[in-house]
Order: C-alpha cells, then sequence, then structure tokens
C-alpha cells in the first residue's frame, strides 16, 4: 500500500510539473514589446518553414489617383508651379537650385553615432546601436554596464569601454547616468584652477554640493574661500540637462523627441473611442500553403510516407501555436484596453495626471478576467499611446508616485524662469488639485527625476 502510495504521488507530481507547450509560448509571447515580437517572428519565419507571412498584394492609392477621379482640375499646375519644377527632370545644362542642395538637419542619434562609428568596426556598431537608443530625451543613459553586456553579447569590460566612449562625445555629458556625473563629466578636461576644484567638488563632495554645507566644504577641501565660491559658480553654469545645449552649440542638428514605441494605442475621434495594437499580429502570418497541400496529398498516397506526415504535422502544429499565441496577445491588449477606456477616460483624453484614477493590476486583471500575473506580463515595460499622441508607460497607471512624480514635472514645466517655485510652493499647489503630500516627499521625487531645487533652476 506504501508503495502504490508513493508511485500515486510520484505520477501526480509529474503531472503537475509538466506545462503546456501553448501556455509557455503565449506567457512569452505577451510579455514581449512590439520591437522584441518583431524580432521573435523573423527568427520564427526563419526556423518554421510552415509559417508565412502575408503578402500585401494591393498597392495604396495614391493622392493623385484619387484627384483624378474626384476633382481632375486640381491635377493641372501652372508651368510657373514651384512643385511641379522640382518634380520635373531637369535637363542636362539646368543649374540645380541651391535650396535642393541643403541639407537636412540631423537629429541627435545620428550626430552622435556619426561620432562612434568612426571610433569603431563595423562589428561593434550593434552597440552602439543599443547605447544611442538607450538614452531617454535628456540625454541620460537609462540602462546599466550589465545590461549592455547581456543585450549585446560582449564583456563587462568591453561595456564598460563603449559607454566610457559615448561619454566622450558631444555633447558634453551625454551617456551620463545621473546629474553627478552628467555635471562632472562637463569638466572632465579642466583649463583652471577654479574648473579642477569643481570637478573634486562634484566627485567627492557630492553629498554636501547638494546640502550646500559651504562649511564643510571648505573644511574637508582645505581650499580657500574665493576659490570654493569661483568653483561653485563653474557648477552653476554647467548644463544640467547636455542634450539642451545643442540648441545653442550646434545649430545644425534637430534635436527630436524619440519617445519609446508604443505597444498599444488609445484613440478618440468623432465615431468614438479606438484601440489598436503596434507589432505584427496573427492576421499578418499564416501557415503556408504548400505544407497544408502537401500533407493533403500525403494522406492520399500509399507507402511509407510517416516520417514525412510526422515532420509535416510537428511544424504545422508549431506554426499553429505560434498564430495561436500572437492572437491571445492581441485579444489580452484588446481587453486591457477597454477596461482602460472605461476607468482612466479623463486621462486617456487630457493626458492629465489630475484625472488619473487609483488602479492595480490585481484590480484589472479581476475586472476582466484574467490571471494578475497575465496582466503584469501584459504591461511590464510596455508603454501606451494616448489621445492627446503622448506615449506614457503603463506603469503610471498602477504606481500613485509616478502620478504625483508627473505632476510635480508638469508644475515646474509652467513655473515662472525668474521665480522658481520652492518644494513647500509645489506641496501647496498639488494640495489645491487634491494631492497631498509632504514637503519632504516633493523633495524626494524631485531628486528621483534628477529635477533641481529651485536655487539651482534659477541660476540655471
Amino acid at each position: 500500500m506504501r508503495l502504490g502510495a508513493g508511485q500515486s504521488q510520484q505520477q501526480r507530481q509529474q503531472q503537475q510539473g509538466k506545462v503546456d507547450p501553448k501556455i509557455i509560448l503565449t506567457s512569452h509571447v505577451l510579455q514581449l514589446s512590439s520591437y522584441e515580437l518583431e524580432t521573435l517572428i523573423e527568427s520564427e519565419l526563419i526556423e518554421n518553414p510552415a509559417l508565412e507571412w502575408i503578402e500585401d498584394q494591393s498597392d495604396p492609392i495614391t493622392d493623385e489617383e484619387i484627384l483624378s477621379q474626384v476633382a481632375p482640375a486640381e491635377l493641372k499646375t501652372s508651368e510657373y508651379s514651384y512643385d511641379t519644377q522640382k518634380s520635373t527632370p531637369a535637363d542636362a545644362g539646368t543649374a540645380p537650385d541651391w535650396v535642393d542642395l541643403t541639407a537636412d538637419t540631423e537629429s541627435l542619434p545620428d550626430f552622435l553615432t556619426g561620432q562612434l562609428r568612426v571610433a569603431l568596426a563595423k562589428k561593434d556598431w550593434h552597440v552602439i546601436d543599443y547605447l544611442v537608443g538607450s538614452l531617454d530625451d535628456n540625454g541620460y543613459l537609462k540602462t546599466s554596464v550589465e545590461e549592455v553586456a547581456l543585450h549585446c553579447e560582449i564583456t563587462l569590460e568591453e561595456a564598460e569601454a563603449a559607454i566610457k566612449l559615448l561619454q566622450s562625445c558631444e555633447p558634453p555629458g551625454v551617456g551620463a547616468a545621473d546629474l553627478q556625473e552628467c555635471l562632472s563629466l562637463q569638466l572632465r578636461n579642466p583649463k583652471t584652477e577654479a574648473e579642477r576644484l569643481a570637478r573634486v567638488l562634484l566627485v567627492k563632495y557630492w553629498d554636501e554640493l547638494v546640502t550646500r554645507s559651504l562649511s564643510a566644504i571648505q573644511k574637508k577641501s582645505q581650499a580657500p574661500e574665493e576659490l570654493i565660491e569661483e568653483a561653485l559658480a563653474v557648477i552653476l553654469e554647467l548644463q544640467p540637462f547636455p542634450v539642451e545645449s545643442l540648441n545653442t552649440g550646434h545649430d545644425h542638428l534637430e534635436v527630436k523627441s524619440n519617445p519609446a514605441r508604443p505597444d498599444l494605442k488609445i484613440r478618440h475621434t468623432e465615431t468614438g473611442w479606438e484601440i489598436e495594437s503596434f507589432g505584427p499580429s496573427s492576421h499578418n502570418l499564416r501557415v503556408a500553403s504548400a505544407y497544408t497541400t502537401r500533407l493533403a496529398k500525403l494522406k492520399t498516397q500509399t507507402g511509407d510516407t510517416a516520417d514525412e506526415k510526422r515532420h509535416i504535422l510537428e511544424q504545422i502544429a508549431s506554426a499553429e501555436r505560434f498564430l495561436e499565441a500572437l492572437g491571445n496577445r492581441q485579444s489580452h491588449l484588446k481587453r486591457i484596453g477597454e477596461h482602460l477606456i472605461e476607468s482612466q477616460a479623463g486621462f486617456l483624453k487630457t493626458g492629465d495626471y489630475l484625472f488619473l484614477k487609483p488602479l492595480t493590476r490585481s484590480q484589472l486583471a479581476k475586472d476582466i478576467d484574467l490571471h494578475e500575473s497575465t496582466v503584469s506580463r501584459a504591461t511590464a515595460e510596455k508603454y501606451l499611446q494616448i489621445a492627446t499622441g503622448e506615449v506614457v508607460p503603463f506603469e503610471v497607471l498602477f504606481k500613485p508616485a509616478l502620478r504625483i512624480q508627473k505632476m510635480i514635472e508638469e508644475i515646474l514645466l509652467h513655473e515662472n524662469p525668474n521665480s522658481p517655485l520652492s518644494d513647500e510652493q509645489i506641496s501647496k499647489i498639488l494640495a489645491e488639485k487634491g494631492v497631498r503630500v509632504a514637503r519632504r516627499t516633493v523633495n524626494k521625487y524631485r531628486d528621483r527625476n534628477r529635477l533641481l531645487s529651485s536655487r539651482y533652476r534659477r541660476t540655471a
């Protein structure tokens, strides 16, 4: 009896240990971003020939074709039309218009990539692309050395060297991990005694600088008081947001905002709300017709075709599992979007974080009848584009602290630069909007977002 009970228990444990491959694949596909999903699909198309991409055979209708039907007169252009002249092939003896020779504006990623590719071999350019893509709108690097090494499949030493190379680029301070490193990078080549002391203060006495403990700085550095004042003046002239220096230092550059790629888009039109999930879906793929045709033919044949049948069936089953996983991903994101429309319509319409209502992943999962882990995978490290066009991380929907941080950012964005708001004043403005937080909390959130104090914002 004991032996039989042990065998029964072991069988149950083995059964419980087996997880359906569909569930594993669905979970994996669900947690991917739209960019990662495209990479996975490319890999799947290569590995499984039973899966094929559906090519769009229809050519898009051009504006000229539409005008030729509804307003043919609009196609008749004057002989003095500049656009017509520009689109007409030039004769051999015709000199080009100087306007046509002007260079396009250069974006920040292009500007940095151009500097870095000169210093690295072509085989290492993928590291450059990853680093540049990991910069936020202010020029700070939002990834760690370990993540760079893991993602780019290089050693930690190589990752550190690549980051240092990025930090040596223009504008000064780009690629820094935090404000302290950003400011010290701008003084990596000090020319005066005041600049050298300023770099020392930034590296060794950062805590004293933040708390403005001038007496502690003088005591520890043993530097003359006048020289310390000169060093502080140098620090105040540094750029806390390195990308902003491009507006004055490089007039030929166009600083483009590169928001994260959204995974879900919710927009409001005259006919109502619309939900769109980004990235390929199950509608873009199908089981290859050659495989289904061959399988049907094998079923009518006699002879030793068992191995070929088994191979084709396995490939088709794998393709169908992948298509089902893609369909589930799209379905789950749509259900999440529909619930957000019901619960967060004010925020989705206006982008004002004041309208964000308290929401947790567990509550969302309960409301749409999904497991909490499913909702977590569907929203973790993903981004949502709301009706205003703004792209925000899903995290802001579930973390009240992020909501407050965003509100503080918005308040500072509209403050008078000649009379910056103190943390106490920010706390009172938040209270007027129904959000009660202490001055110390405002200070903590402001520091977390690398936002300077009112004193430094006045002089920045």
